[in-house]
């Protein structure tokens, strides 16, 4: 049932949902990173969630639960979400530097990443999303150049995502009082 304590995260759904059937994945994505980006500049430089030397993870999936809820609804990750991540995919598999892309174990993280990547630029960082996991399933993902780019393992990001649903990276370009 939709509550109205709830019904803002499942209305945003619902227009990723549209959006890709009006106007398909590309302006689609673009809107999500606008819209993470927006929000990043409203809210100023700096970083969510816990650290753990040079890297930033978030120990909670936000809006996971009404990402699983919605599901439920439809019974299944609908297939908007899943051209969605398809489509950054390939975008990621086509850049010469894939590095730059999100580890996307869900739509929520196309918002999510432009949200970080904004708040890390402004506080004079730069971020890599090495890995994430999927509220709805608990599977991992890992963005495998990432992960070579920084000098991490595939183990050491799977280790922090026992723990974490998004895994990050963070170089600051000079110190920072962050």
């Amino acid at each position: 049932m939709i509550r109205l304590k709830n019904i803002l995260p499942k209305a945003f759904l619902i227009a990723v949902v549209e959006m890709v059937n009006m106007d398909g994945v590309e302006k689609t994505y673009t809107l999500l990173n606008s819209i993470g980006s927006e929000l990043a500049d409203i809210e100023g430089p700096g970083f969510e969630g816990a650290w753990e030397d040079d890297i930033n993870y978030l120990p909670i999936c936000p809006f996971g639960n009404e990402l699983i809820d919605f599901n439920n609804i439809y019974g299944e990750t609908p297939h908007q979400f899943t051209e969605l991540i398809n489509y950054v995919n390939k975008l990621k598999e086509e850049s010469e530097e894939p590095w730059n892309f999100p580890a996307l174990s869900s739509v929520l993280g196309i918002l999510q990443y432009s949200y970080t990547h904004r708040r890390a630029e402004l506080a004079e960082a730069k971020i890599y999303n090495v890995g994430s996991k999927s509220a709805v399933n608990n599977i991992k993902v890992y963005n495998e150049e990432a992960i070579e780019k920084t000098g991490m393992t595939k183990e050491s990001v799977s280790e922090i995502l026992n723990h974490a649903f998004c895994v990050y990276k963070v170089e600051y370009h000079q110190k920072s009082n962050i």
